[in-house]
């Protein structure tokens, strides 16, 4: 399986990328700065350099599975919400179709559910990544959409709660069980779902057998 990691330098990706190394699951960094490359090379990647905001369909050729782990941060403002965490979700799923991959997958986040029930603050970047996942959705092309809560740093506790809103009261979840959680759905060959999930008391392997 050939599998390319678009955002690999993010906080998040970061992890996926460690994540596929410890699997020995061969993978391509999707990279917006050279300079970076030696970092992925130490994992065993291969690297290429593209960039969210032009054209990056060079960076799925004989690619079977796409990982999308690109996000917005915080503070970049409503412009860069609606080119990573939607446009460019939609031109990976064009390209993906293009190119024939079997399978996109996407990180997403657990307001997509309902972006109109929001916090004012994070309204657009809500819609921005619901209406990417729709997008997704209708593409034709096999997907799996990861929607966690409240991102954190701290240490992977190795469980969750899968759940379908995004309610207030919800457990933050860890980045780094973010990329367990994808892992293990790649290996449970899980696709064409949308998965919820918070911080939780349920091992993730148990809890994606429940999805």
């Amino acid at each position: 399986m050939s599998t390319l990691l678009i955002g690999a330098s993010g906080r998040t990706g970061r992890l996926v990328a460690e994540k596929l190394h410890s699997a020995a699951m061969p993978f391509c960094a999707m990279i917006r700065n050279a300079a970076k490359r030696a970092e992925f090379e130490r994992l065993g990647a291969r690297t290429v350099v593209a960039d969210l905001a032009a054209d990056f369909s060079h960076a799925f050729g004989g690619t079977d599975t796409v990982i999308y782990a690109a996000g917005s941060s915080e503070t970049e403002g409503a412009e860069q919400e609606r080119l990573i965490d939607r446009d460019a979700v939609m031109k990976s799923a064009d390209y993906a179709k293009q190119h024939g991959a079997k399978l996109l997958v996407v990180i997403s986040a657990l307001l997509a559910y309902d972006p109109e029930q929001s916090p004012q603050a994070l309204r657009h970047y809500s819609e921005m990544k619901r209406e990417s996942d729709d997008y997704v959705m209708a593409s034709g092309v096999d997907y799996l959409i990861l929607r966690p809560g409240t991102l954190t740093t701290e240490p992977a506790a190795g469980t969750i709660e899968l759940v379908s809103h995004a309610g207030s009261a919800l457990a933050p979840v860890a980045r780094e069980d973010v990329a367990i959680v994808l892992l293990e759905a790649l290996n449970a060959k899980l696709m064409n779902k949308v998965i919820g999930f918070a911080g939780g008391t349920v091992p993730i392997r148990d809890a994606l057998k429940q999805a």
